[in-house]
């Protein structure tokens, strides 16, 4: 029996990627006299791998990497003027109001009451803080939590420490490998919601072919899927 649903924050309660693709158009326009659209991306995606573990996910990694990318492709050209511009758009994505997807408040509420609801995002602690309180959701949430990966061992972490059995649980998210093949292995259950954009590092190429895995098309489908799955036992 599912007494746990646990969610993902980014692109699964609200619109971030998007934010960020935004964000890459404007750099790609600042870098185009030093370089072409396709190098410029594919370049912003290595130095953003390769620092993922130094600065972690998150808006003031992908700010560092930007500029990283800007002096790599520029050979050093890029003048102070322009890493200035980089760094006010990664201002900019810090101080953007947050939109929540359609859906999100109406199906928290059909859950609240019969299943325990947490809220489990990864990122960079201040950043991710921020944007759950802008969100207006944090009083929904029975535990909210921020961590730094999202692997099997965090998962037992977390639910060993709220007393839930990995059996018990939920997870809904958007990325397949983050929020959904770490739960099926701990022996609970996937919900995955595609969203629009998703990051390069967040892809998965197939999805898995598990009984506890489900993927639905908007996150106002949870409380019928949970639902379902009560009625089998």
């Amino acid at each position: 029996m599912i007494s746990v649903v646990a969610f993902d924050a980014d692109d699964t309660l609200w619109h971030t990627e998007s934010l960020f693709v935004e964000t890459q158009a404007r750099l790609v326009a600042i870098l185009e006299r030093y370089a072409s659209h396709a190098e410029v991306m594919a370049r912003l995606q290595l130095t953003e791998q390769r620092n993922l573990a130094l600065f972690g996910y998150g808006v003031k990694g992908f700010i560092l990497s930007m500029v990283e990318t800007a002096i790599e492709i520029s050979r050093r050209r890029v003048q102070a003027g322009e890493i200035h511009e980089i760094m006010m758009m990664g201002k900019a994505m810090l101080d953007a109001p947050l939109t929540l997807l359609d859906g999100v408040v109406p199906a928290l509420d059909q859950l609240a009451g019969r299943h325990r609801l947490f809220l489990i995002t990864k990122g960079d602690l201040l950043d991710q803080s921020n944007r759950i309180e802008k969100s207006g959701l944090a009083g929904r949430f029975d535990h909210v939590e921020v961590v730094s990966r999202k692997d099997p061992a965090t998962y037992r972490r977390i639910f060993a420490a709220q007393g839930v059995a990995p059996e018990e649980v939920m997870m809904v998210g958007n990325s397949v490998p983050s929020d959904i093949l770490p739960v099926i292995e701990i022996g609970g259950f996937g919900v995955h919601i595609p969203y629009a954009v998703t990051a390069e590092f967040e892809r998965h190429r197939e999805l898995p072919r598990h009984e506890r895995f489900h993927q639905l098309s908007r996150i106002g489908e949870v409380p019928a899927l949970v639902r379902k799955l009560a009625r089998r036992g």
